[in-house]
């Protein structure tokens, strides 16, 4: 059986994201989509909230599981028996950060990662964008899945 992981801050889960969730779907058996905290980092959605968007995102792909980790990505994949790594990347920026990712990765644990670029119409959307456009009550549409607006609105 074969397992990837889409390790991420999903603060909050895009269009984007879930375009390569689907896509990872779709090729393998097992899809971990993981929400990691980076003590370094200042999130705009508590733990709880960015798993919950990440559910109602992937409601009805059967082959997804959400999960989170306080922990480094190739620990969990050690625990979990997850085989490789699956990253989205829209741009040259996002490809040269994801490479020093996944070398890293390749050097700690010995796991190999797929860099899959964007689709055309969701290399514009990111996390930063659609929390900017929160923080001024704009419109999400286009850039969250319709589920997660909703939880947004409602929270």
């Amino acid at each position: 059986m074969s397992s990837v992981i889409l390790p991420g801050s999903y603060d909050p889960v895009t269009l984007g994201h879930l375009e390569i969730i689907r896509r990872a779907a779709e090729k393998y058996d097992e899809v971990y989509v993981v929400a990691f905290i980076n003590p370094d980092k200042k999130y705009t959605f508590t733990l709880d909230e960015r798993v919950k968007m990440l559910m109602l995102a992937t409601d009805g792909l059967d082959n997804v599981l959400v999960s989170y980790s306080t922990g480094r990505v190739v620990d969990y994949m050690r625990e979990h028996g997850i085989e490789k790594i699956v990253k989205g990347y829209r741009n040259d920026v996002d490809l040269a950060y994801e490479r020093m990712q996944a070398e890293y990765n390749l050097k700690e644990g010995g796991y190999e990662t797929e860099l899959w670029l964007a689709g055309e119409s969701m290399k514009s959307i990111s996390s930063t964008e659609a929390r900017e456009k929160i923080n001024r009550g704009e419109e999400l549409c286009g850039i969250l899945p319709e589920k997660v607006i909703s939880f947004i609105n409602n929270h």
